[in-house]
């Protein structure tokens, strides 16, 4: 069955089940029809006949359609009974207690704005034990250094020390130390409603007025903790090794954390349409992937060896880069992939994308509304749908490295950058097409030399000294040329009522051309088996297994090749070839 049906069909679930959240009825739904699915299934391999393998995908896509249902109604209905929502407006103070569920982002005039996961409330003399988000801004001089003792609110000892950098650094919202994803917090406030929110409460539905921190206590979790020094370690490298604009866009580039980030430069990069390599997104999972899967093959690892090392990789990189949306996307994707070269047997790149796209969406149904999902599923499609008809389209005088770069970018570019950000900002970045043919090739290395920079600064800072020095003429080149894009003439577009959905309309045009040809994946001439014979690949353990297609590494993610090197193995090549 097509990976575009499954994937439509959950989240058409999850939209109509915020819409119409009646989380019995979607259940039940979801129960009966995953009963009538098997059923059918256990007919159809019995029968071994087109109508009832017919009926069985019709089940499936109503199977996967209520459980999307299901699942975004189960958390609609939970956002709506909080605690919280309830004391909205009550003039009365409560005192809540939770752990910042994701990085804190800096606002304009020098504060943080801060997501709390809240557990437990204190009001009027009772405690209440809760599950649910709020939101709220920490101004200057409001916040107390960590216990360095365990206990509550759920702490544990261990202080963090403070980052010590040279002056020009910014420090977010003037905090004398950094306040970091995991750590518990007791906020004595007021409750009000939520300016923007969403009913699955990605967006939090309540705010904390006039916070008061009366306690704060290291991260419970050792996981969260050594990350946390990683990324203390690799700023610290940073701002030691390199200014401070350069050490902020290393930092951003490699881990996601745009806190030492200069706003002017930030701006730049916006206006550039490069946002997206100052954020973590999948090209980082691939470029780390690419690299070390080439030392594992280097170091003679088989197929099932790689596919350990890869699947190692990828969840060490989801918690140091705070599992953004993106990185999960790329990260479920890349593990579907690594069990298929395990295997023999796996989905190719598209299908891969689907189905991260259907296991996130049932894992989390809020990711629907989080801008960086969307924009990073909408570049995977672009690079892999619009990718290879773009490459194809180029002039064959071209080498074929570069037209397949030029057709990834393009695709990715025009299926998310446009049409993404024009519905939702109403603004179209026109210099982003050149800012990203130029500062893709660049941003390789500093995105690798970045997390080297990270993993070695605890262990081996002298490692982490000289990736940051390797980094610098890239970081230098990358800042240039945002600079150059920021300053074009007419370099952005601003669009206003229906003409926020052109892009849409045009990139769902090329979608539907590029359907009807329905021709094979972009590949090299000799990676192209004749139409019709068996495709093997003969393993390292003597056996022959079918291989993963050759697009099954091939995904995007903010403009870049997302997933895998074009260098593994495709349909009937030899793994041990690619591997040594």
């Amino acid at each position: 069955m097509d990976g575009v049906a499954l994937a439509a069909a959950t989240a058409t679930g999850v939209l109509l089940g915020t819409r119409f959240a009646v989380a019995a009825v979607w259940v039940v739904a979801a129960a009966c029809l995953a009963v009538a699915c098997l059923g059918a299934g256990t007919v159809a391999r019995l029968r071994d006949d087109g109508g009832s393998s017919a009926l069985v995908g019709v089940l499936v896509v109503g199977t996967l359609l209520a459980s999307g249902g299901a699942a975004a109604a189960v958390r609609a209905t939970a956002v709506r009974g909080g605690i919280l929502l309830g004391w909205v407006g009550h003039p009365a103070r409560v005192e809540v207690t939770g752990a910042v569920a994701e990085e804190p982002r800096r606002l304009r005039y020098g504060g943080l704005w801060v997501v709390l996961t809240v557990d437990q409330i204190q009001r009027d003399g009772r405690t209440d034990r809760t599950r649910e988000r709020a939101g709220m801004i920490l101004p200057r001089g409001r916040f107390p250094p960590p216990r360095a003792s365990a206990g509550p609110p759920g702490g544990v000892g261990g202080d963090r020390p403070a980052l010590p950098g040279p002056a020009s650094a910014p420090d977010p919202g003037g905090m004398e130390e950094r306040l970091a994803v995991g750590d518990r917090l007791r906020v004595r406030a007021s409750v009000g409603e939520a300016r923007w929110s969403d009913a699955l409460g990605r967006q939090p539905p309540v705010v904390l007025r006039n916070p008061v921190v009366q306690e704060r206590a290291p991260p419970g979790g050792a996981v969260l903790r050594v990350s946390e020094r990683v990324r203390d370690a690799a700023r610290r490298r940073a701002l030691e090794r390199l200014a401070p604009e350069r050490a902020g866009l290393l930092v951003g580039m490699a881990l996601g954390d745009t806190s030492l980030l200069p706003q002017e430069l930030e701006r730049d990069f916006r206006a550039a349409g490069l946002t997206h390599l100052m954020a973590v997104s999948g090209a980082n999972l691939a470029v780390v992937l690419a690299a070390g899967l080439w030392l594992a093959g280097v170091g003679g690892a088989g197929r099932r060896a790689l596919a350990v090392v890869g699947i190692v990789l990828v969840v060490l990189l989801v918690v140091v880069t705070r599992w953004e949306p993106s990185v999960l996307r790329a990260g479920v994707m890349a593990g579907l992939v690594l069990l298929g070269v395990a295997s023999g047997r796996g989905p190719g790149g598209r299908r891969a994308l689907c189905l991260a796209v259907v296991v996130l969406l049932l894992a989390d149904p809020g990711l629907a509304g989080a801008l960086g999902f969307q924009l990073s599923v909408a570049a995977t499609a672009g690079v892999l749908w619009l990718g290879p008809a773009t490459a194809r389209a180029l002039p064959d005088r071209i080498p074929e490295r570069v037209r397949k770069g030029v057709g990834m970018t393009l695709g990715a570019q025009a299926a998310a950058a446009m049409p993404v950000l024009a519905l939702v900002f109403g603004s179209v970045s026109l210099a982003g097409l050149p800012a990203n043919l130029l500062g893709l090739p660049l941003a390789g290395g500093p995105m690798l030399l970045g997390v080297v920079a990270a993993a070695t600064a605890p262990v081996a800072p002298w490692v982490a000294n000289l990736a940051c020095r390797l980094a610098d003429p890239f970081l230098i080149a990358l800042i240039a040329v945002a600079r150059w894009a920021a300053g074009l003439p007419g370099g952005s577009v601003t669009l206003a009522g229906p003409a926020r959905a052109v892009p849409a309309a045009v990139v769902g045009l090329g979608l539907l051309a590029v359907a009807r040809r329905r021709s094979p994946p972009y590949l090299p001439r000799f990676a192209r088996p004749p139409t019709g014979i068996e495709r093997t690949v003969q393993g390292r353990d003597g056996q022959r297994r079918r291989a993963p297609p050759g697009d099954a590494v091939a995904a995007g993610g903010g403009g870049a090749g997302d997933l895998g090197s074009p260098d593994l193995p495709g349909p009937g090549q030899d793994v041990r070839h690619h591997v040594r």
